[in-house]
């Protein structure tokens, strides 16, 4: 598969490569049911974006932090995880990042369990 080139305006604008779509649905209060304190997003204020169609993945765009998105697996509990862990979370510093580390990535490896 070839790469797509990235340029500024892919954040708002590009179609997300599968299995990822963008989302007007709001996960920002299962978000905060689900997370600690001990947290790494607790306290930030973050808006979701996009979702992953095979499983619970939600990326966040997150304001006003050194990583400006983070890809959260959801739990659908309504319990905090104290130990600050769960839901599991990764952090990217910028687009570019995200889109070349995860989502191409999860892409990739969509198309292969697709085959």
């Amino acid at each position: 598969m070839k790469k797509p080139l990235m340029n500024r305006d892919m954040e708002n604008t590009a179609v997300l490569p599968l299995p990822w779509f963008r989302t007007k649905s709001d996960f920002t209060r299962q978000l905060s049911l689900e997370i600690s304190s001990s947290h790494v997003l607790y306290g930030k204020e973050v808006r979701s974006i996009a979702k992953r169609e095979d499983n619970d993945d939600v990326l966040f765009q997150v304001m006003n932090t050194a990583f400006e998105y983070a890809v959260v697996h959801l739990t659908w509990t309504s319990n905090d995880h104290s130990s600050g862990v769960f839901p599991y979370t990764e952090l990217y510093t910028d687009w570019r990042e995200l889109y070349e580390n995860r989502l191409l990535t999860d892409s990739l490896d969509y198309e292969q369990e697709e085959d």
